[in-house]
């Protein structure tokens, strides 16, 4: 990734780094999809289409669901809610999100998000830099038709633990 000031139409100097990456576009349904911790993951940005800026990945995610309280000593994170309702847990806040409802939580900070709706829901997470989705590779399980996802089980709570460690995230204790 190529970081070079640039000056902007109204003179401000920008120090953000340049994307090198061509654009693109992922439609409605399209994206690998990944099961992890009970819910589905469609990948709709990855380090690969990005240079390694962000990661995109939208979240369908059962009643109750979501990943474990835990922390990303890489990465940025933030939450926008496509339908239903979420409680996203930021450090010792916690927030009620609906739709078209927005989050973000540093890089350092705790943090778990839960659907609170009665039927799954939908919620783009992102994740900047890009390579998270390695993780989520790791340590799930790619979806092999349009079902549920399957319970989180023995297994993929041991690939979670091997993998977590290469990609700087630290699982916490739950808190609900």
């Amino acid at each position: 990734m190529e970081m070079a000031p640039v000056e902007d139409r109204n003179g401000t100097m920008n120090n953000t780094p340049k994307i090198t990456a061509k654009g693109f576009a992922t439609g409605g349904g399209e994206g690998e999809r990944i099961w992890f911790v009970a819910d589905t993951l469609t990948l709709k940005a990855t380090a690969a289409s990005t240079d390694r800026s962000f990661t995109v990945v939208e979240c369908l995610t059962t009643p109750r669901g979501g990943p474990p309280p835990h922390v990303h000593t890489r990465e940025d994170e933030f939450w926008y809610v496509l339908d239903g309702t979420f409680e996203i847990h930021i450090g010792d806040k916690v927030h009620a999100v609906g739709p078209g409802g927005f989050a973000f939580g540093p890089r350092g900070t705790p943090h778990h998000f839960r659907n609170t709706a009665a039927t799954p829901s939908r919620i783009l997470l992102g994740f900047t830099p890009g390579g998270i989705e390695g993780f989520f590779r790791e340590s799930g399980q790619p979806a092999t038709n349009d079902g549920p996802a399957p319970s989180v089980d023995a297994a993929e709570i041991a690939r979670m633990a091997a993998a977590a460690p290469k990609y700087g995230i630290e699982r916490l204790a739950a808190d609900d």
